[in-house]
């Protein structure tokens, strides 16, 4: 039987958090003291060209899931009309600029993968450990689990890492529907996520 990957559900039986190796890297970020136009998603307000990664929101690194590439919500009336809609399914997704065109199949959902991207690299750096991925589940769609115990390396106290307990998915695939990934790169220096909608059949 092939090795599940990892979930943490919430409180919320429509969250979930999902933890996958994945493969990382970086190159150098531009610099010029000229100002240069903001990357995509343009429309955003935030961005630094001296600090690219600040805003944490996906700009510096690419992912595939399920073997399709996530790409920028470039249009900011699609994202404002996406983040409508949102609001209504689950109060707890929240800047969403990245979509997977195509729906994905959910024998290959949890399949996430990040690669090295021109611009966050050395903000960011190589990968620390894996990336984790909040999966919301959009349509109340059920994710069955187990409660495991799980050390959280990024909450200590003395420093030790928090021992908090989690539900551990027990299947390898998801029910068709609409979800919400949130995307963490867990970088040396420093980390990133991106939001991501996409369609589950």
């Amino acid at each position: 039987m092939p090795k599940l990957p990892r979930i943490r559900l919430t409180k919320s039986p429509l969250v979930a958090l999902l933890y996958l190796a994945a493969l990382t890297g970086c190159v150098s970020a531009p610099t010029t003291s000229r100002p240069i136009a903001t990357p995509a998603p343009s429309y955003t307000s935030s961005y630094s060209d001296r600090l690219p990664c600040v805003d944490r929101i996906g700009r510096c690194f690419d992912a595939t899931i399920g073997g399709k590439a996530v790409v920028v919500i470039a249009e900011k009336a699609e994202f404002e009309s996406l983040k409508a809609m949102l609001k209504t399914l689950n109060s707890n997704v929240r800047d969403v600029y990245w979509k997977v065109l195509e729906p994905v199949d959910g024998k290959v959902a949890l399949d996430v993968v990040t690669r090295a991207n021109a611009m966050g690299a050395e903000l960011v750096g190589a990968p620390q450990e894996e990336p984790d991925v909040t999966v919301y589940a959009l349509d109340g769609q059920n994710l069955e689990s187990e409660t495991e115990q799980v050390a959280r390396k990024d909450v200590r106290v003395n420093g030790q890492p928090v021992v908090t307990q989690q539900e551990t998915l027990t299947q390898d695939f998801l029910p068709s529907g609409r979800y919400a990934f949130a995307v963490k790169h867990i970088g040396v220096k420093n980390w990133d996520r991106k939001w991501v909608f996409l369609t589950v059949r």
